[in-house]
């Protein structure tokens, strides 16, 4: 399967060290799924376009501003592409009926971004040490399917894309309605 992530992108990052596009900061702790005492939190799409719309969701203009991060000298956001085995390494499924039923959760507790929430939910699944990660769908866009990945390390780097020109970003941009500036043409 493949998955996406934009992330702060340096090419010369060694792995294992911010910039690289495995790279997971260790002082996570905020995310809607993260147990850091437990696992650091790899966040995936398994679209482009929705890998840069969950990310960027909350600016109404996008320009090519928003791609840089000054918190890593030199480092520019950037589309990573990953594969992963789906079957060596099975991921739940909370858009599934079955499963939600089985876990007595309510669709609308996938979704809403309620953290100490989603992370009870999360800490239950890990402790079943029968899955790889959490999949569910994005509140922007429900066809956007989301994945939050227990170890980074079941992923391959694919690809590191830009952002500027990419045909996901506007896709993304225009299902969101967001103004996109001439400088990500």
């Amino acid at each position: 399967m493949f998955v996406y992530r934009v992330f702060p992108h340096l090419a010369s990052a060694p792995i294992g060290t911010a910039g690289h596009p495995k790279y997971v900061h260790p002082a996570q702790g905020a995310g809607r799924w993260d147990i850091p005492d437990q696992y650091l939190a790899f966040y995936v799409a398994t679209t482009a376009e929705g890998a840069i719309g969950e990310t960027f969701a909350h600016l109404s203009t996008w320009g090519a501003d928003m791609l840089e991060f000054p918190a890593l000298p030199g480092a520019r956001r950037a589309l990573g592409i990953y594969q992963f085995d789906e079957e060596k390494y099975p991921i739940l499924d909370l858009d599934d009926p079955k499963e939600l039923i089985g876990r007595s959760i309510r669709p609308s507790e996938v979704v809403m971004r309620t953290r100490p929430h989603s992370q009870k939910i999360a800490r239950k699944v890990w402790d079943e040490k029968s899955w790889a990660g959490i999949g569910w769908w994005s509140m922007h866009r429900p066809q956007w399917q989301l994945r939050v990945l227990f170890d980074s390390a079941i992923t391959e780097v694919i690809n590191v894309e830009d952002l500027v020109g990419h045909p996901a970003l506007h896709e993304a941009g225009a299902r969101l309605a967001r103004v996109i500036n001439a400088d990500l043409a």
